[in-house]
């Protein structure tokens, strides 16, 4: 969800991501979750709910309504789309969708090298305020 892996090397001159982050503003997590039935809405809209169902969203969900707020995914109302816990918007008896907000992680395989320095792991929005390569420096 909002954690990333990052891999310094060459005393930092060179950045590799090693994750992928799992947004709504993906375009194939937000497919993703929409096929799953799940709803990508602008973070400043209103779900609207009646009868325990939510009908309507107020504000769009596009890329362009990300300036007004992150992209969010319902159920769950996160702005991340994959992640751990948060049972509320996994467990159908409390309005969840197992299918939407899931855990299953991107594997991704690679060498450790001489010229590697280190690797870094973060989350909760570091990388939404700085670079990979700040970060590393």
């Amino acid at each position: 969800g909002d954690s990333r892996g990052i891999l310094s090397s060459e005393l930092g001159r060179k950045v590799f991501m090693l994750s992928k982050d799992h947004k709504p503003s993906d375009e194939l997590e937000s497919k993703r979750v929409m096929e799953a039935g799940g709803k990508v809405y602008s973070g400043n809209s209103t779900p609207r709910r009646k009868s325990g169902n939510f009908l309507t969203f107020a504000g769009a969900a596009n890329k362009e309504s990300a300036d007004k707020g992150p992209l969010r995914i319902y159920p769950g109302r996160l702005a991340v789309s994959r992640a751990f816990g948060d049972p509320e918007a996994k467990l159908q008896k409390l309005g969840g969708n197992p299918k939407v907000l899931i855990a299953k992680p991107d594997i991704r395989a690679f060498k450790i090298l001489k010229e590697h320095d280190f690797i870094l792991i973060g989350c909760d929005g570091i990388y939404d305020r700085l670079s990979n390569r700040e970060i590393v420096q």
